[in-house]
C-alpha cells in the first residue's frame, strides 16, 4: 500500500513538473514582396512580442535598395502557428498599423490598393509577433 502511495505521489510530482516546463518560443517568418521589381526576401523572428526594425531585418536583402531603403508592395507570413498574432507598425505614422495573424490574415497588400503594385518605403516600420493563447 505504501509503495502505491509513493508511486502515485511520484507520478503526480512528475506530471506537475512537466506542466511547469516552459514551451519554446515559436518562430515566425515574414516574406516581403516588391511586385514592381520582382524581388522578395524573408526574415524570421521569435514570437515573443519584441519589435524588430524592418530596416535591420531586411538589410542587404533583395528588397533593400541601398541608400534609398527597403521597399515592398505586400507581405506574407510564411512560417507561423495558427495562434500567431503579428503587427507591422509604422513609427512615423502612429495610426498606420497592419495586423497579420495565423488564422484569417496572413497576407497583406501594403498600400491597400490591390489593383496595382505601389511600393511602400518600409524603413520606418517595426515587426513583432506574439503567440496568442
Amino acid at each position: 500500500m505504501q509503495f502505491t502511495t509513493t508511486l502515485a505521489a511520484a507520478v503526480l510530482a512528475f506530471t506537475t513538473g512537466i506542466n511547469a516546463i516552459p514551451s519554446p518560443i515559436p518562430q515566425v517568418t515574414l516574406k516581403i514582396f516588391n511586385d514592381k521589381s520582382g524581388a522578395n526576401a524573408e526574415a524570421t523572428i521569435p514570437a515573443d512580442g519584441t519589435p524588430y526594425h524592418i530596416s535591420d531585418l531586411f538589410a542587404g536583402s533583395a528588397i533593400d535598395s541601398g541608400a534609398n531603403g527597403i521597399f515592398g508592395t505586400s507581405a506574407l507570413l510564411t512560417h507561423f502557428q495558427d495562434t500567431t498574432k503579428c503587427q507591422l507598425v509604422n513609427l512615423n505614422v502612429p495610426s498606420w498599423i497592419i495586423d497579420l495573424d495565423g488564422r484569417a490574415k496572413n497576407f497583406v497588400d501594403l498600400d491597400g490598393d490591390n489593383t496595382q503594385p505601389i511600393e511602400k518605403w518600409l524603413n520606418g516600420f517595426t515587426f513583432h509577433c506574439e503567440k496568442a493563447f
